[in-house]
Parts: C-alpha cells; structure tokens; sequence
C-alpha cells in the first residue's frame, strides 16, 4: 500500500515539475487532487503485480500519460517532443528512486528485524514477568567496612 502511495506521489510531483520544465503550465491543484487518489488506488493494485524494474516503468509510464493528460484538460499547452521526452526522464526517475527505495527498505527492515527482539505472543497474565537482576555498583573497601560496621550495630535498644 505504501509502495503505491509512493509511487503516486512521485509520479504527480515529476510530471507537474516536468510538463513546466518542458513548457507548459503548472497544474492546478483542481487537477492533481482528483487524479493523485485515484493513481494511488491503481498504483497500490498495479504495485504488488509489478515488482520488477520493467513493470515499474510501465505502470509510471502509464500515470505520466494519465496525468499529461489531465493537466492538458484545463491547460491546453502542448509544448511537441520536448514534453515527451521530459515525461519520460520522469518515468525514469520515479522508476529508479522506488527502485532504490524496495531496497533500501528492505535492508532497513532485514537490520531491525535482527536487533529488535520478536514478541510474538503476548507474555502469560497468571504470573508475572521475568526480570533480570542487576548487581549495583562496587564500593570502595573503606566504604564497604563502614557499612558492614553500621549494619551490625542496628537495632531496638537494649533497654527496651
């Protein structure tokens, strides 16, 4: 799910910035607020079939010409090869930043997945937690005398 969202995400932010590189107009956000759910909805689907680099790229490459087009609608600003060629660095790039992002997401995962300890099940609630004990700090000789000293001479008074 998140895979997809991030697909959508970039898609939307590489083809705006690439139709205005390219020369047409900024889109208005009447534009990408209807289409972004919509990509991410078909993103997330698409997402799970299209793990490897070749079904990345088509499925971006379907959301830049969904998205052209949508911006195209209420600004008609065809700018010839130029926007397709920027379109298609887009595609590109989102293709290889997720591409990147799998892995990089999957070493994070395998990392914390050996550091972190696994919890399972939760602990029995008719007896309580194991606990460790841990020795306090070493005193120093003359300190340890003092309260041995101190320790036995504690107590009620001998007149009581």
């Amino acid at each position: 799910m998140l895979r997809g969202a991030v697909l959508a995400g970039l898609s939307a932010l590489l083809a705006a910035a690439g139709h205005a590189a390219a020369g047409g107009t900024l889109p208005d956000l009447a534009v990408l607020v209807p289409v972004l759910p919509l990509l991410a909805w078909t993103f997330t689907g698409a997402a799970s079939r299209c793990q490897g680099l070749v079904g990345t790229l088509a499925v971006l490459a379907v959301g830049q010409f969904v998205l052209h087009n949508a911006i195209e609608l209420l600004h008609p600003s065809h700018a010839g090869p130029s926007m397709l060629t920027v379109h298609a660095a887009a595609t590109v790039v989102t293709a290889l930043a997720v591409r990147h992002a799998d892995r990089g997401a999957a070493a994070l995962t395998a990392a914390l997945g050996r550091v972190l300890p696994r919890r399972l099940v939760p602990p029995p609630a008719d007896r309580p937690l194991r606990t460790l004990a841990v020795p306090g700090p070493a005193l120093p000789g003359r300190l340890a005398r003092a309260f041995a000293v101190a320790h036995a001479r504690r107590g009620p008074p001998v007149a009581c």
